[in-house]
């Protein structure tokens, strides 16, 4: 059974794994520890974090101004992928944005990545795009797609 719950500094070493597993390492995606600190200590950031046999699984990371929230990263350990633990987290996400009656939730996704088809199924809608925003060692410059999903019933 995979739990979510409230993650917070003492969680970093934790989420680290599951980034640095989870994310490509050629587009520059993840974060550092001192990132991810930094974050976390602002009043308006929330961290989720799925536990599957007493161990982080993966997380979800959020910021809101006013009634938008920005869902900033979320990951999944890849031998977790697949089993609904991303839907699980996303989920939650959007359940608490709305019952602290947030609007919109916005989020960036990297041209080409598989996670964008996820978005899109999940009722995100792209909305924008940053050329050339991601970079890698290889030369590649994929754009950002800029996604929205409305809260509000």
């Amino acid at each position: 059974m995979i739990r979510v719950v409230d993650g917070d500094a003492n969680n970093i070493p934790a989420v680290m794994s599951v980034m640095n597993d989870a994310f490509d390492p050629g587009f520059g995606e993840s974060w550092t520890g001192a990132q991810l600190l930094s974050t976390l200590v602002l009043p308006d950031c929330q961290l989720l974090i799925a536990i599957a046999q007493d161990s982080v699984c993966g997380f979800a990371l959020s910021r809101w101004v006013l009634d938008h929230e920005e869902l900033l990263m979320i990951g999944v350990l890849q031998k977790f992928q697949g089993q609904d633990i991303g839907k699980l987290l996303l989920s939650e996400t959007v359940c608490r944005a709305r019952a602290a009656e947030r609007t919109k939730l916005f989020l960036e996704v990297r041209d080409g990545n598989k996670a964008y088809d996820f978005y899109l199924k999940f009722g995100f809608l792209p909305i924008g795009r940053r050329k050339n925003y991601y970079k890698n060692a290889g030369g590649i410059s994929p754009d950002a797609i800029t996604m929205e999903l409305n809260l509000q019933y």
